[in-house]
């Protein structure tokens, strides 16, 4: 039995940028954090007296004989990638929904992969895990999107990501603990109700993406100025006003990123005393991130006692194994 704990994500500065479209001509860069709520996957050997020989458990469950037969595109190609056809269960959980703008779908692939691999007594690092999920989620299933979630996953921390033609660059961004600490405090994250595939946003940003370079290169230069404020010493709302003006910028690259439900809430905690916030993942459902001083909270709370609070905290973990029995 393997058990692998991969992070979801939260991600600040530079969505959009991390697309290759994008990136591979202009150059992308993206700060995001790993959040304390994750997904596990477990895999474990299956005997010889089933005639299924790969059962896999998720909000469904399946039961085949060879990989090839499994409906879940990310579970089918993850074994296709490494060759793996039988013998195994494979078991999916996670601390919060999919399809909400944590990069769950990466944190998933990543998980399996991670654990995948453990099962087969190998142990790849990050970076290797993080470019294999590229391949299985955009080149083996072709869904859209940018290459910022995988290494979020795959390494954890507060981190910068640069996204070049060259390839990844990846740093932790440096911090002050405390400054850290403050910053977290100043977060609080709310769930608007809607699940939904990004697919449909993602594919309309990818092919807008000549027409959004100007708006997309202003992205880039705010992650720069955030990581300045980060380790600098100004006062940290100006980190809360610049995701506001990120915010603005982003939705600008598609139709769908917002909707009046999303504006209203997000209007409505601005009145009540936040600073900025954003929608996260590539828009149009899922959690709102704000930035809140401490004596706003219960005023920003109050306007937004219809949604979910999520209380969540940084993580420097990326995907580990956190069980591993022979038996």
């Amino acid at each position: 039995m393997i058990i692998a704990r991969t992070p979801f994500r939260v991600s600040f500065f530079g969505g959009g940028t991390d697309f290759p479209e994008y990136y591979r001509e202009h150059g992308g860069a993206v700060i995001s954090t790993a959040i304390d709520k994750y997904c596990y996957l477990s895999v474990h050997s299956l005997g010889p007296f089933f005639k299924h020989r790969i059962r896999v458990s998720y909000a469904q469950t399946e039961t085949v004989v060879h990989a090839s037969e499994i409906r879940h595109p990310l579970v089918r190609e993850c074994l296709g990638l490494l060759g793996m056809d039988a013998g195994m269960e494979i078991n999916h959980v996670a601390d919060l929904p999919g399809r909400t703008g944590l990069g769950s779908s990466s944190s998933f692939t990543v998980g399996l992969l991670h654990a995948l691999h453990a099962f087969r007594n190998e142990s790849p690092d990050a970076a290797q895990l993080a470019r294999e999920a590229i391949v299985v989620e955009r080149e083996r299933v072709g869904d859209a999107g940018g290459h910022q979630d995988q290494y979020a996953a795959a390494f954890g921390g507060l981190r910068r990501y640069d996204f070049t033609a060259d390839g990844v660059r990846e740093r932790i961004v440096p911090i002050a603990a405390d400054r850290k600490h403050a910053l977290s405090e100043r977060l609080l994250m709310f769930f608007t109700g809607v699940e939904s595939s990004a697919e449909t946003i993602l594919q309309e940003q990818r092919k807008n993406t000549a027409r959004n370079v100007p708006a997309l290169r202003e992205l880039r230069a705010m992650t720069d100025h955030a990581e300045r404020l980060l380790i600098g010493r100004d006062e940290l709302a100006s980190f809360g006003r610049l995701l506001h003006a990120g915010w603005i910028h982003k939705r600008s690259l598609s139709s769908g990123i917002s909707n009046s439900a999303i504006d209203d809430a997000y209007d409505a905690a601005l009145r009540a005393g936040a600073i900025g916030g954003k929608l996260l993942g590539a828009g149009g459902r899922g959690f709102l991130l704000l930035y809140v001083e401490p004596a706003a909270q219960a005023a920003v709370r109050a306007a937004l006692r219809d949604l979910i609070e999520i209380p969540f905290s940084f993580s420097d973990a990326g995907s580990q194994i956190i069980f591993r029995n022979a038996d």
